[in-house]
């Protein structure tokens, strides 16, 4: 009986094509909404946690005073993007016993060109040992040295993207490039890390941080990284830098109102936090597709009631019970919404894949985000055509033969 009421789904789906195509429609797009959505997310959040995990775990990040206390995006503003921290900081730190290695960065955005040829990058004056404690490692060429920063030269290393976008196919290495109107040297080509989000993490070039404070007329810098002492704990390794960094706050100044230290594990759950928002609030918003898509599905199923009231009441005139009515109508959305599921889900699969392509990352969709969508999306069937389907059995078969519909 099922198996026969199942086949007549599919031939009133073929029966009514356009109808059955807009509610297909509708089920597939908001399925498709789901896998992508959450996949997508759930792909940046793998990609961030590798790129901090490459920082390694005894390193503590001193900015200025971010209000996290509402919560991970509440206390981040325009002012704050723009503070920056004392040039001394640096040394204020590294004087600690527990601190091993610091690293500071100061961040311009800018152009840099090369003969006609122009790039919009991320411009960062780096310290050092910047690329060691960032986890960014040269692939050609070399870092930058002591004399480099000491002498303040005008070199650079250039990551993927810029490389790309200033020389194509050409060697870049021992090139000229410029930066604020003054010629660089490209002495070091970075390997590439890829995308996080919308934001190209190969979209850098690194200078020193004493060419670029010199340049941009900028004393201080953004941050900093702080590897503490292998034997020190992270308790002992964070009191020591807040004990170094009151020395350079003035009488009025608070140390929790004027820097932000972050260990890994804080920012590692900083960043999940954020990532759990983006990830409801994108559910959320892929849901509301499921919903208009039920609510599709219950109007055309009211309408083939209306268009079905001769042929429901020759059914109940020769027997048909109700549970027959409504399992036929109920089967009838709910394979709709089966096929919608099915072809939002290849749709989810290759938007996913186009992304990761543009991302360059490797795709991957977990089978409980494919199950979880699809069973929302049956579900959606299941919900919006039971009222249809008691409306049909409901109909009084003497009333419905009448219709001449």
């Amino acid at each position: 009986m099922i198996g026969y009421l199942s086949l007549n789904s599919l031939r009133q789906m073929a029966r009514f094509g356009l109808q059955s195509m807009l509610s297909v429609l509708g089920v597939t797009i908001g399925v498709a909404n789901i896998i992508m959505l959450i996949s997508i997310t759930d792909l940046g959040r793998r990609q961030t946690m590798g790129l901090i995990g490459d920082f390694g775990a005894n390193l503590l990040i001193i900015t200025p005073y971010i209000d996290v206390a509402q919560g991970p995006l509440s206390g981040i503003n325009s002012a704050q993007f723009s503070a920056h921290l004392p040039d001394e900081a640096r040394a204020v730190v590294a004087a600690a016993p527990e601190i091993e290695t610091v690293a500071a960065a100061l961040l311009m955005p800018g152009h840099v060109n090369r003969g006609e040829r122009q790039a919009f990058t991320t411009i960062q004056g780096v310290s050092q040992s910047f690329n060691v404690l960032r986890g960014h490692q040269v692939a050609s060429g070399r870092w930058f040295d002591a004399a480099d920063l000491a002498d303040h030269r005008r070199v650079a290393c250039l990551c993927s993207t810029v490389q790309r976008e200033l020389f194509e196919q050409e060697p870049a290495l021992g090139q000229a490039i410029e930066i604020k109107g003054e010629e660089f040297t490209v002495i070091g080509l970075m390997e590439q890390k890829g995308r996080v989000g919308f934001e190209d993490i190969d979209n850098r070039v690194y200078i020193p941080l004493t060419t670029a404070q010199e340049i941009y007329e900028f004393a201080g810098v953004h941050g900093m990284f702080a590897r503490y002492r292998q034997d020190v704990s992270e308790q002992l390794a964070l009191a020591a830098v807040r004990r170094q960094l009151t020395q350079l706050l003035t009488a009025d100044q608070l140390l929790d109102e004027t820097f932000s230290i972050f260990t890994i594990k804080e920012a590692r759950q900083l960043l999940l936090s954020t990532v759990g928002i983006f990830r409801a609030v994108l559910t959320g918003i892929a849901s509301i597709a499921l919903l208009v898509a039920g609510l599709g599905i219950m109007n055309v199923m009211l309408i083939r009631v209306m268009q079905r009231r001769r042929e429901i009441g020759i059914r109940r005139a020769v027997g048909a019970s109700t549970r027959s009515i409504v399992v036929q109508f109920l089967l009838e959305s709910v394979a709709q919404s089966l096929v919608g599921a099915a072809l939002g889900s290849a749709l989810g699969f290759a938007g996913v894949l186009i992304y990761c392509t543009y991302a360059e990352w490797r795709p991957y969709v977990s089978p409980l985000t494919v199950a979880t969508a699809i069973l929302f999306g049956l579900g959606t069937g299941a919900l919006f055509g039971a009222y249809p389907a008691l409306r049909a059995a409901r109909l009084d078969p003497i009333l419905a033969l009448r219709d001449e519909a």
